[in-house]
């Protein structure tokens, strides 16, 4: 029986399709019919090219890691790999004499977006470089002509789009190198097409992504389809046809006719990525919660619910086996029901979970809950506290289904949330501005609120105090400024400490000592009997605690422990634990995956008045204090410990490990039921978090139907991926992303990089150093090995051997660094024209960007030095994150004590940092220090006493829109460039998908007191509009780089900032005394 299958990426040669579906190539007639599958690849086969002949396929595939070239006979065979680049390298097109293929890669570039277009023969061998700069498509025509297009990526992915980096097509019609924009239409293009005397392409300037046409001066605009759901996708063309993917189909296009067909396509496949398959429970942790009684455990592995002992015993299972995500499973008071999230009907409602009863699951579908954040049942009763996306405290009362909203906060801020022992009183803070929050009661049966703190900045993470007696907190109150290493700078590193209120007004201060007898049998024996006390406390705390609300917010106490960046405070019995985070680098942490777990656990004891480290590298803990059981979680691993002691160092591994053991439930994934279920989650996001309640005026339910059908038609976890989005790319704003996820495991073999450009030498039969990258010497990330201390190897020697393998033309030194990143080998070569050869052993790279990137940064400094006679300084800033934060630093405390500045940031890839460094560039010299020996230093210190220009182009977004934007708007200098990329609508991307993936939602967008909104979608105009053109890119020009000199020369001339003359130095000594007069006469 045939199947619909997902079909991409089509390319035609007269009577053949070549096309993706599940990630293999496949054959199909250009009328229809029976589809034939050409590979059965280890993971994902993409863009296949047929040569103009008809013989070949071109495509790319990661067999072996990255994205690498291969070809292969059309009608199927045996696959050739062609390059070793250890980076995407993508065909888009061959020579019109299927001799070479042309293909684009980010290799050896110092941006990862870069991508320039190099051939190579389909037997192998070098490759080489088109003189044309970036590009993303190529085209050829009659008489060498050719097409060019710069960012011409997919515009179904963000549909509509017309900011900086919208597609260009550029196109030299005769074929002597001078290149000229085509159109000037405001749109995105993508895929251009050379057939007859027209250039086909898609753009979206209607609306819609479909086929058009012009000649070949840009004249006689023509739309020849007609989509309006889904976008015309990655159309490709053998001189006569046009074929193309809209919605998971293929279609063919006929100029001759101007008919667009849709192909039938016979399609038989077992399908066999959705099927269903067993993973690793502990590789999906997602919640946990303790029993009652400190015995069990519930956890969410996968989005499945399921119950266990901690040490040993069958697995509990709950809810409905596939396509439902279930969330926040936690056990109720009674410990034999468990509460959670559970999206069943397309919504996400709180179920009760019952393993033990005829009605296994009880949905309250009424109850509007949000997105639920935290859940937190009552301790003794049917009562379930929650926190949301709206900024809500929500109280659900699971036997009347009632539920109350106790407090909304105006802002957004985390809201934590703790019940009192007695289960009537719930503690949580709240925020009505964006800088502060407060701790405030709520009483759940007269829904009064107090508030409980009067904060200095933020009052966060209550925890009640199981007697009844104190509410813990942390709060963000400390300001003890530690001096910055490499510049006069101060911060609060920490700032954090724990405090504790105390709920009445007679309870004492628990950190003063009270005097005490000395020790005898009597007090030995109360010491003994001090859990029944504790035990007592309890009791009657669990009747009822009452709260003094009068001057509460004055009866606050410090722990005594260190200021520090603690994440939780949690009370058991006569002890407090808190987590805390020693302060860390950013430069290797990434804001998309879980952080590694830093966390150190220490308890605070009343009774010894001392603290005890109890574990290190927590990521959080859960505490139950009714049964002196603290559970903590590590990375992915879970662990149940006594509060009344250390951990056992020797129940860290073997049978008595304390360590949870999350591979013993089995859990089971049908990947076409959960593709379905994540297809509505993310849908659901979207609508829950994006910006503006009416998503901008897009019909969002109709959409998400539009795309539903699609998911009978997908096998693949990339498949899905495409869909998502398309999806996303419906909403027309930027961050709209999707990454990662649970794809078919297939290898990965690193590739090792040497920081340098090798070619062979075919007169001399060796592979020759072209050129060694000269980044930081010292440095593992930012230099070349072979630019180390003691290598010696240098431009015009002859590598000959690695690891004892000699090399030949086919298999030069890439070939050998496979599989052989960060690591260790032996390099023999031969200096110069001397016959002697040596060997020497260095450790390869992992990769080359870091390098490339500081080399690239040295060579524009160095420009702008021999440019200007050393009076400009240069700074390049990568990024708006920690790097680029490093970066401008690194550059800006060594260059701003020149004349003038040159600030680029092109290709700035964004962040969150653009005002810290826009605070520093703004500061204007107003005085100097002037010491007896030495330079006078400016007041501010590194403040640029004369201009500065800013440098940016289209690749330079997000916080660099922001950035590029506000240097204007602040008047700081002419910006020099392009316009940049225009996203301004950030993300903070907290909601993982149940497969481990992550969708992002653009929450907060940028308004400016100018453009108000007008950077979205758009961009920034310099003030001075310069292009590298393909002519310049062939001319080794940086014509920006070149305007930005000459217009901060310009600035000096205009406004000289040469240093002060400070005159003569002030005098202090006295003046002579004056003579005074005595009986009229003036003294001697």
């Amino acid at each position: 029986m045939a199947s619909s299958g997902y079909y991409r990426y089509p390319t035609i040669h007269h009577e053949t399709v070549i096309f993706i579906s599940e990630d293999d190539l496949w054959s199909v007639p250009a009328s229809g019919g029976i589809a034939r599958r050409l590979t059965t690849s280890v993971s994902e086969v993409a863009r296949p090219i047929l040569s103009p002949d008809g013989q070949w396929i071109a495509f790319m595939a990661r067999d072996e890691g990255p994205y690498e070239l291969y070809v292969m006979p059309s009608v199927g065979g045996e696959a050739k790999r062609l390059t070793w680049l250890g980076s995407v390298a993508r065909p888009v097109a061959w020579t019109p004499d299927s001799s070479r293929i042309i293909f684009v890669t980010n290799h050896g570039q110092p941006f990862p977006h870069t991508m320039l277009p190099y051939s190579i023969s389909p037997n192998g061998g070098e490759f080489q470089l088109l003189p044309v700069g970036p590009a993303h498509n190529v085209a050829f025509g009659p008489n060498g002509g050719m097409v060019i297009g710069r960012n011409t990526t997919d515009p179904a992915r963000w549909k509509r789009y017309r900011g900086g980096t919208a597609g260009e097509l550029w196109i030299d019609p005769n074929g002597n190198g001078e290149f000229h924009k085509l159109l000037t239409l405001r749109s995105n293009y993508a895929s251009p097409m050379w057939i007859g005397n027209r250039i086909y392409f898609v753009s979206d300037h209607e609306g819609y992504g479909n086929i058009y046409s012009c000649t070949t001066d840009g004249q006689d605009l023509t739309r020849h389809t007609d989509h309006d759901d889904f976008f015309a996708r990655n159309p490709s063309t053998d001189g006569q046809r046009i074929v193309y993917h809209a919605g998971g189909d293929l279609y063919l296009f006929d100029p001759a006719t101007e008919q667009s067909n849709k192909l039938q396509i016979d399609y038989h496949s077992p399908r066999s990525q959705r099927q269903r398959r067993f993973v690793n429970g502990g590789d999906y942790l997602q919640y946990y919660s303790l029993h009652p009684k400190g015995h069990s455990v519930a956890l969410v592995l996968r989005g499945k619910p399921v119950t266990m002992g901690n040490e040993a015993g069958a697995v509990q299972y709950y809810g409905i086996e596939d396509g439902v995500r279930y969330r926040l499973a936690a056990y109720l008071h009674d410990g034999k029901r468990l509460v959670a999230t559970s999206d069943a009907s397309g919504e996400e409602r709180l179920v009760i979970l019952d393993g033990n009863s005829q009605q296994p699951e009880e949905r309250l579908e009424d109850l509007d809950i949000g997105h639920a954040i935290e859940l937190l049942p009552s301790p003794n009763n049917d009562h379930v506290a929650i926190t949301n996306n709206r900024n809500e405290v929500l109280l659900v009362d699971l036997q009347s289904r009632e539920l109350k909203v106790i407090d909304r906060s105006t802002t957004l801020h985390d809201t934590s949330i703790a019940w009192s022992p007695d289960g009537q009183w719930l503690a949580f803070n709240h925020a009505d501005d964006t800088e502060t929050s407060f701790l405030m009661i709520a009483n759940i049966t007269t829904g009064e609120k107090h508030q409980v703190t009067e904060p200095t900045l933020q009052d966060v993470a209550p925890s009640f105090d199981p007697e009844g007696k104190y509410l813990y907190f942390l709060s963000y109150r400390e300001y003890d400024p530690v001096y910055d290493n490499l510049h006069f700078d101060l911060s609060f590193p920490r700032g954090v400490r724990p405090y504790l209120l105390t709920l009445q007004k007679e309870t004492a201060n628990p950190f003063i000592k009270q005097p005490k007898a000395p020790k005898s049998m009597k007090d030995m024996m109360e010491k003994f009997s001090e859990a029944g006390k504790h035990q007592q406390a309890e009791e009657e705390a669990a009747k009822g605690i009452t709260i003094d609300f009068d001057g509460i917010t004055r009866r606050i106490l410090p722990f005594p422990v260190p200021e520090g960046r603690y994440s939780q405070v949690k009370g058991a019995k006569g002890k407090v634990f808190f987590v805390n985070h020693q302060p860390q680098g950013s430069l290797s942490r990434n804001i998309y995956a879980e952080s590694a777990p830093s966390g150190v656990l220490d308890c605070y004891d009343f009774e010894t008045m001392k603290t005890e480290n109890y574990a290190s590298g927590v990521s959080e803990i859960e505490l139950l204090p009714e049964t002196d059981t603290l559970i903590y979680r590590s990375g992915k691993r879970l662990r149940v410990i006594s509060t009344n002691n250390r951990p056992d160092p020797s129940k860290e591994s073997g049978d008595n490990s304390e360590w949870i053991d999350l591979n013993r439930p089995k859990v089971s994934v049908t990947p076409s039921e959960e593709w379905r279920q994540m297809y509505r989650e993310a849908w659901r996001l979207q609508r829950d978090y994006f910006w503006t309640e009416g998503l901008l005026g897009l019909n969002w339910p109709n959409i998400y139907t539009l795309y539903l059908p699609l998911l009978e038609k997908i096998s693949t976890r990339s498949e899905f991926s495409d869909v998502i989005w398309e999806l996303h790319g419906e909403l027309g704003t930027s961050h709209a992303y999707e990454m990662g996820g649970d794809y078919r495991p297939s290898p990965h073999y690193a590739q090792g990089f040497l920081g340098a450009d090798l070619a062979w030498d075919e007169s001399a039969g060796v592979w020759r150093v072209q050129r060694v990258v000269r980044g930081d010497c010292w440095s593992d990330r930012f230099g070349s090995p072979l630019d180390r201390a003691g290598v010696n190897i240098a431009e015009g020697d002859a590598i000959v051997a690695m690891n004892g393998k000699r090399l030949t033309k086919d298999h030069g030194p890439a070939v050998h660094l496979v599989n052989m990143a960060n690591t260790d080998v032996t390099i023999t070569y031969r200096s110069g024209s001397l016959d002697e050869e040596k060997t020497v052993q260095i450790t390869t790279m992992m990769s080359e960007g870091r390098a490339r990137y500081r080399e690239w940064v040295n060579e524009n400094r160095r420009k702008v030095h021999a440019a200007t006679n050393g009076r400009v300084g240069y700074v390049h800033i990568p990024d708006m994150g920690p790097f680029g934060y490093s970066e401008f630093h690194r550059g800006f405390l060594a260059e701003s004590s020149r004349e003038a500045l040159v600030v680029d940031v092109r290709f700035n890839g964004g962040g969150h940092v653009s005002q810290l460094i826009l605070e520093k560039l703004a500061r204007k010299t107003i005085g100097y220090s002037l010491p007896r020996y030495g330079l006078p230093s400016p007041y501010p210190s590194n403040s640029v006493r004369g201009p500065m220009v800013a440098l940016t182009n289209e690749n330079a977004g997000s916080d660099g829109d922001i950035f590029s934007h506000c240097f204007k708007l602040m008047k700081l200098g002419p910006l020099i460039g392009k316009r940049t990329w225009g996203g301004v609508v950030g993300i903070w991307p907290r909601n993982p998908m149940v497969d481990g993936s992550v969708t992002t939602q653009p929450e907060f967008s940028t308004w400016f007191t100018d453009v108000q909104w007008g950077v979205e979608n758009y961009g920034t105009d310099p003030d001075i509009e310069i292009d590298i053109t393909p002519q310049d890119h062939a001319a080794g020009r940086d014509t920006q780089l070149e305007r930005g000199i000459a217009e901060v020369l310009r600035l000096l001339d205009e406004h000289p900032t040469n240093q002060p003359e400070f005159g003569d130095r002030p005098t202090l000594a006295p003046a002579p005394l004056p003579k005074r007069h005595i009986n009229g006469k003036v003294s001697s």
